[in-house]
């Protein structure tokens, strides 16, 4: 029975619960109504409750809105008209959501290809990579490949594969079988290592050396070799010594350092050890960056454009070829020579700017600084200063800047302290006018230090020859504008070379290397 009576009830309330939302009857009327307004309305007079993001509709108003016994999703129908917003009812729950436009299908070709090497044999496992995308397969056993792709005019394919080059196929009929023949990549065999006074490869070579072509120091705004080496080469540290421009940098060679002696390493310019014995100069001068660490070095009279390989050689068996002088690592220097053909005609430049600190320091100016001195004066002094005039026991009265000094009478007339012959203090008035005078004077010292520099590097140069008579010359200019003031720096370069082959077993080479520094400090 109880049973029965239950069962009874819950489809009593069933039924009335789908008459209420069958018969809920809307009135609403009002001019330019906030959504979220309107879904209050309908919440406080109905059991309705409503989901959306308020971030998108908080900002969407109804600019009328008149309704009378009118159900909810006649409501909802008038009020989202045109506003980009839809709305869906499940079990009383209205859930409003933006319209999501209809994504257009994206229509997709296949294409088949296959990849030989220049014997015709298939390759197997070439990287196939749809240019500009991750979109990717590889070649099967049978040297062939289907990938799928969007439906385009034209499409640029991408070949790699170990120990080939990779090639770059242009795709506009993908109807057909793509065909494509990997080329395989020759490298040098051999790396050849510069000693200076040889030549030797890296298979035979028993040392620890690194080698440095020409792209790492042609057309660079650095006007240094040294500071040019800077992170190219493991175990090779290069360190600025100072800002200044044209000043030599610390290099260290597998952090190699003494006390007392020398741990430069020995740099030799096409066979030419370029150090002679230190210049005798006192320790200070060495440890504050002398102007003469350039002329020690010997390098800094080299254009860097003009370089064609440098080669490091590390370890202790530089000391068999350069003895004691290398202990230090030995740096080797090939220059450029001439090549047989017609006069080949090279220029490049290099500008560059550099902006000062452009920075507000936040330092008080003259008038802002005496205003302090002041108020530390009237604050912590003062009083002490009156007393000290009065009482038989001094108490100390702290004088802070110029104001105390006048207020404490320690600054007296015609700049004289107080200590001074026919010292006299100044008046009141006097003081004021003074205080008056030096907060009219204030100092940038930013301004004052730096500057907007501006630095530039010209290099010319002309090869030639014939199979008889090889020819180099090139001109180099650097003008380096330190950011410091007074901090210049200007270098002129010359260097000819020619190398003559009057038969087969004499070589004769004469050169030339002319280099004019100044430096302002």
């Amino acid at each position: 029975m109880k049973l029965l009576c239950l069962c009874l009830f819950l489809q009593n309330t069933a039924l009335l619960a789908s008459v209420y939302s069958q018969e809920l009857k809307l009135t609403l009327k009002g001019n330019d109504i906030s959504l979220t307004n309107i879904f209050s309305q309908i919440r406080e007079n109905s059991d309705y409750t409503f989901v959306y993001n308020l971030d998108d509709i908080q900002n969407v108003r109804v600019k009328s809105l008149d309704v009378k016994d009118a159900s909810i999703r006649e409501v909802l129908d008038k009020c989202l008209k045109g506003t980009g917003f839809s709305y869906e009812i499940e079990d009383h729950v209205v859930i409003i959501r933006p319209d999501r436009p209809a994504k257009q299908e994206v229509k997709k070709v296949t294409l088949n290809g296959l990849v030989m090497d220049q014997d015709s044999v298939p390759i197997a496992g070439v990287t196939v990579m749809l240019k500009g995308t991750y979109v990717g397969v590889t070649t099967d056993i049978s040297g062939k490949f289907q990938m799928t792709i969007p439906e385009q005019k034209e499409v640029f394919l991408l070949f790699s594969f170990v120990g080939m080059e990779t090639r770059e196929v242009k795709v506009t009929d993908f109807k057909r079988v793509v065909r494509v023949v990997m080329k395989e990549k020759v490298g040098e065999l051999e790396e050849v290592v510069i000693t200076g006074y040889g030549q030797k490869t890296t298979r035979t070579s028993t040392g620890s050396t690194a080698s440095l072509g020409q792209d790492v120091f042609a057309n660079k705004a650095t006007p240094t070799v040294d500071m040019l080496l800077q992170g190219q080469v493991a175990g090779v540290s290069v360190m600025a010594v100072s800002g200044r421009p044209g000043e030599a940098a610390k290099v260290r060679i597998r952090g190699t350092n003494t006390i007392s002696g020398d741990a430069e390493p020995l740099w030799v310019v096409d066979g030419v050890p370029l150090q002679q014995n230190v210049p005798n100069i006192s320790t200070g001068q060495i440890k504050s960056g002398n102007l003469n660490e350039i002329f020690v070095t010997g390098i800094a009279g080299i254009n860097p454009n003009d370089i064609e390989n440098v080669t490091i050689l590390k370890d202790a068996s530089a000391a068999a070829i350069y003895g004691s002088r290398a202990a230090g690592g030995v740096i080797v220097i090939t220059t450029k020579k001439g090549k047989a053909g017609k006069m080949r005609v090279n220029y490049s430049a290099t500008l560059s700017v550099g902006l000062k600190p452009q920075r507000d320091p936040g330092l008080m100016n003259s008038a802002e600084k005496l205003v302090w001195e002041q108020e530390l004066w009237d604050e912590f002094s003062s009083e002490s200063f009156e007393y000290n005039k009065t009482a038989s026991r001094k108490i100390h009265s702290p004088v802070v800047g110029i104001v105390g000094m006048l207020r404490s009478e320690k600054l007296g007339k015609d700049d004289k302290l107080w200590h001074e012959d026919n010292f006299e203090p100044m008046s009141g008035e006097e003081q004021e006018a003074y205080i008056a005078n030096l907060a009219k004077h204030s100092t940038d010292w930013f301004d004052v230090l730096f500057r907007n520099s501006f630095s530039m590097n010209h290099h010319l140069s002309f090869s030639g020859g014939s199979k008889q008579y090889t020819y180099y010359v090139s001109l180099g200019v650097t003008d380096d504008k330190g950011l410091v003031k007074e901090t210049d720096y200007q270098r002129y370069n010359l260097n000819a070379k020619i190398y003559l082959n009057p038969s087969a077993r004499l070589n004769l080479g004469f050169g030339i290397v002319v280099s004019l520094q100044k430096s302002c400090r």
